[in-house]
């Protein structure tokens, strides 16, 4: 179950926990986001003031993703359709129907997609580089809605007032991270805001590969002495 609005509690949630602990100084608290947790990281601190200042690296807007992911111009609309006939079907007794959230690596064989951000979430979630039992590529359908109607930067040129450190690589892809990075680092209302471009690398490699993600703890370690 993908529910954003879950995701970005867990966020105001973690702050609740650190604000009892004697050794935290409630003052500079910073939060970081990777990829959909980027997106929902940026969502949390505009409505929680505790979080001082913030990070992102790659963050994706997963509402603007699961809209986009149909490739037409009516996908979501379609989608949103059959999310509703589902949810009634299983409110009559059907079985739930689960999809999965990326494809196989024989199914993006079969379509000869070349995508890097498609081709690498394969070499990633579903080999040992990064795939865990906690996450077997299932997916409830008819929990989509929530997220299909979900925009992680509203209202970010009113209230994201915190530092910002926004980091993205330069190999742009069909999840939209390098654009998306771009486009909250120009909505964003904060007076001090910092978009890093790590080069050569493209989303998946600001997960793991140790070149790209020391470029980026180095900044954001920089960034958060000088802001917390």
């Amino acid at each position: 179950m993908e529910d954003p609005a879950t995701r970005v509690e867990d966020f105001r949630c973690a702050v609740d926990h650190l604000v009892t602990l004697d050794y935290v100084d409630e003052d500079r608290i910073g939060t970081v986001g990777v990829c959909g947790g980027g997106g929902y990281a940026v969502n949390a601190a505009m409505t929680d003031r505790r979080i001082k200042a913030l990070g992102t690296v790659v963050a994706a807007d997963y509402g603007r993703v699961i809209r986009e992911g149909g490739l037409t111009p009516g996908a979501a609309i379609e989608t949103l359709e059959a999310i509703g006939r589902q949810r009634t079907a299983e409110a009559r007794g059907a079985e739930p129907l689960i999809t999965t959230y990326a494809p196989t690596a024989e199914q993006v064989k079969q379509a000869g997609i070349t995508d890097p951000d498609i081709v690498d979430a394969v070499d990633y979630y579903q080999t040992p580089r990064g795939q865990h039992p906690g996450s077997p590529n299932r997916l409830l359908f008819s929990g989509l809605s929530a997220a299909l109607g979900f925009d992680a930067f509203h209202l970010a040129e009113e209230l994201l007032t915190q530092p910002l450190q926004i980091i993205i690589g330069d190999v742009p892809g069909a999840f939209g991270s390098y654009r998306d990075g771009f486009e909250l680092f120009n909505r964003a209302r904060s007076a001090k805001k910092d978009l890093f471009v790590v080069e050569g690398a493209g989303h998946y490699d600001l997960y793991d590969q140790p070149e790209a993600t020391g470029k980026a703890l180095r900044k954001l370690g920089e960034f958060f002495k000088e802001n917390l």
